[in-house]
């Protein structure tokens, strides 16, 4: 029996991603071959099917039906890429000296700049304006320069850069992040490189959403009272979540609820099924029941959709929805899985690069995980709602419950891949996170859309009582998630798949999947054996662990940052300004420890004198001056400015000489004066002071290494 029968779009999206993927991994960068190979496909395929009745061969059609999609996934995939077009600012980015831009999206604020993305629309070269294209990462000096709005155009003056790849192992390639967004340039826009040009609406739509955003905001800054609170609202209904501070963002994190404070899938479910709820007797209100029922949701759908900015992930989501929706109301006979691979679909027609966004990833595992384990596992614990409104919450949180564990089940271990943690707690915090998330957004978006009436009317002070429940709410939410990350052993850190660690994981889950279904003992063997290689390649991972034993030196703007790893410890020794920035630690860190399976950590600043046996390390600090002696290497960190203060170790030598930032700008104020073998630059450095000195110490012959090019450096006893 062939199971996938009835499931077409499930082949067809299978098909699809598979041609995304190739695209992928040879990049072709000719359109005419994938086009002749494309229609010569189609036509193979019409021919097919117009003669079967004389071929008789349904797999040989089926076969070209298959081919087709796949080079449908791969041209589509192509069209989509900007830099493929001759047009595109890439071609001749080092030559242009201005370029003109609109501000196309959403402005954040950062701790010192206002980031944009923008698309440009001429670039200059040689005094000639030629027209361009492509989208552009922008950094506006938030001292000397207005925030910009959408629709704004300036003319900007010098050189977009390439966004650096990851510069430390196993760091977030936020580079490959954004070119999945067609982004692979930015610039930092101090006042003196922009002029402002005029404003214009490139889309009224969006224009109009964005606005939207920025009311909603601006009520909840006047009538939602405490930093926390606040922040959370703006997080959960408009999808901003700059104003969360680092620990509170820990503890969602911990509590394995940090899907809450992001907008997604989640939210448009949850809005979608009180609604469903709450609009379920119009089902029994005649044959235009449903129609009504179905129109109010879309439209509720659609306007969170437009308070969060038509941000993609609610996007996404709300397409997702509105199909599942509309599905359910029009088809007698409902199937679940064609209708959500449909959706999925029609998304990556439209942008293929959604394949490879973490949001659409989750957001599908845990639907399909929903659809396929939840009635697997609602049924294991029966309860009469019934009898009593204790058995309906009972009952109410056992669904929950089941529906929390199944889209776990199916986005395990995709969330160990790419997070590296795992909430101990998650299947007690889920059920109660969710139901007070839930009262948190349904209430905030009703808050929004009454707010309006209410000022209207000049009713601020009902408006100030609802503001006050608003904020009670939030509040409960967010002691319910300290409370979890409070507890012992809330979360288990430093956890660490591979790739292909991740996709047997996940062939395992489908192979007991099919056992379930078939009872075929061949299935088990199928089990067993993937479960062996798991182990096997479990077991030479913990076996490497325990036997490392290295130093790196880390690349991290503006910081000197050290780890020492001895077996699955490790110590970061490091400026006390690094040391205290959980947010960078964690970025730029928390993968690399965990891939070397570190389970316990000691943090050390770089300007105090220890001595660290179990490490190897002994470090002796002055006057931002630290010599560290780390097995048979010894290492003199400078950090001071040299211009400033008298510096001389002539009578000693170094195997490795470290220079933070701006502490020596020209070598001169170093050689003769100290006796090294490896000169290293670390990331402190800016670019162009970096490279000077690499250049320098190239004509003079020295051993240089450019940590803010070349990334950490790892040293090992035999270096």
């Amino acid at each position: 029996m062939n199971y996938f029968s009835p499931f077409p779009f499930v082949r067809f999206t299978i098909t699809l991603i598979l041609g995304i993927v190739i695209y992928n991994f040879f990049t072709p960068s000719h359109l005419q071959p994938i086009f002749v190979v494309w229609l010569l496909s189609i036509s193979i395929y019409i021919a097919l099917y117009i003669f079967r009745q004389r071929f008789k061969n349904h797999l040989l059609i089926g076969f070209a039906g298959c081919m087709v999609l796949l080079l449908t996934g791969l041209l589509r995939t192509f069209l989509v890429t900007e830099s493929n077009f001759p047009q595109h600012y890439s071609q001749y980015v080092s030559k242009l000296s201005h370029y003109e831009v609109i501000v196309d999206n959403l402005v954040e604020e950062k701790e010192n700049s206002w980031k944009c993305v923008a698309e440009i629309r001429s670039v200059i070269i040689n005094n000639q304006i030629l027209p361009s294209s492509g989208k552009i990462l922008l950094y506006f000096d938030n001292h000397t320069v207005e925030k910009p709005n959408y629709g704004d155009v300036y003319l900007i003056k010098g050189n977009p850069q390439e966004i650096s790849a990851p510069k430390n192992p196993e760091e977030f390639d936020y580079r490959q992040y954004m070119a999945w967004q067609n982004i692979a340039f930015q610039q930092f826009c101090p006042a003196s490189k922009i002029e402002k040009i005029v404003n214009e609406k490139p889309n009224l739509i969006k224009a109009t959403a964005l606005r939207t955003n920025t009311i909603a905001d601006s009520i909840f800054t006047t009538f939602v009272e405490g930093k926390q609170e606040y922040g959370v609202a703006n997080a959960m209904i408009l999808g901003q979540r700059d104003d969360i501070d680092s620990e509170l963002m820990q503890a969602y994190s911990a509590a394995g609820a940090i899907h809450v404070l992001s907008v997604s899938g989640l939210h448009v479910g949850v809005i979608c099924a009180v609604l469903v709820f709450l609009l379920s007797f119009l089902n029994k209100r005649g044959k235009y029941g449903k129609l009504v029922m179905l129109l109010i949701i879309l439209t509720l759908l659609w306007f969170y959709a437009f308070i969060t900015g038509l941000s993609s992930p609610v996007l996404r989501s709300t397409f997702m929805f509105s199909v599942i929706l509309i599905a359910k109301t029009f088809q007698r006979k409902d199937n679940s899985y064609n209708t959500v691979a449909f959706s999925a679909f029609c998304l990556l027609l439209i942008n293929p690069y959604f394949l490879f966004n973490v949001g659409f990833q989750l957001s599908y595992l845990a639907v399909f995980g929903m659809i396929y384990f939840q009635p697997k596992l609602n049924p294991l614990v029966v309860i009469d709602k019934s009898k009593s409104w204790f058995h309906w919450l009972a009952d109410l949180t056992w669904k929950v419950t089941t529906v929390a564990i199944a889209a776990q089940i199916a986005t395990f271990p995709i969330t160990i891949y790419y997070f590296h943690q795992f909430p101990n707690y998650f299947l007690f915090a889920n059920p109660l996170v969710i139901l007070l998330s839930s009262v948190v957004l349904m209430y905030g978006l009703g808050f929004v859309i009454l707010a309006k009436i209410l000022l209207y009317f000049n009713l601020e002070t009902i408006l100030y009582l609802l503001g006050q429940g608003l904020k009670f709410s939030i509040f409960a939410l967010n002691k319910t998630v300290l409370w979890f990350e409070a507890l012992p052993f809330a979360i288990t850190k430093f956890l660490w798949i591979s790739k292909e660690e991740m996709y047997l994981m996940y062939a395992l889950i489908f192979t007991l999947m099919v056992l379930w279904k078939t009872q075929q003992y061949y299935w088990v063997k199928v089990s067993s054996v993937i479960v062996c290689v798991l182990i096997v390649l479990t077991i030479t991972k913990k076996v490497r662990q325990m036997n490392q034993d290295f130093l790196l030196i880390h690349s991290i703007p503006k910081h000197t940052a050290f780890s020492v790893v001895k077996n699955k410890r490790a110590m970061l020794l490091a400026d006390d300004s690094f040391l205290r920035s959980r947010k960078d630690i964690g970025f730029r860190l928390n993968n690399f420890w965990a891939k070397a399976g570190v389970i316990d950590t000691l943090k050390s600043d770089l300007n105090q004198n220890q001595a660290l046996k179990s490490f190897g390390v002994i470090a002796q600090s002055k006057d931002s001056v630290t010599v560290i002696a780390w097995k048979n290497k010894t290492f003199l960190w400078i950090g001071k400015n040299l211009k400033r203060k008298e510096f001389d170790a002539q009578n000693l030598f170094f195997d490795y000489l470290i220079l933070e930032n701006k502490s020596v700008s020209d070598l001169a104020q170093i050689i003769g004066k100290v006796q090294f073998k490896y000169l290293i630059i670390d990331g402190s450095y800016s670019d162009w002071y970096a490279d000077k000195l690499s250049n320098q110490a190239k004509l003079l012959g020295l051993n240089c290494i450019n940590l803010r090019k070349e990334g950490a450096y790892q040293i090992t006893d035999f270096d």
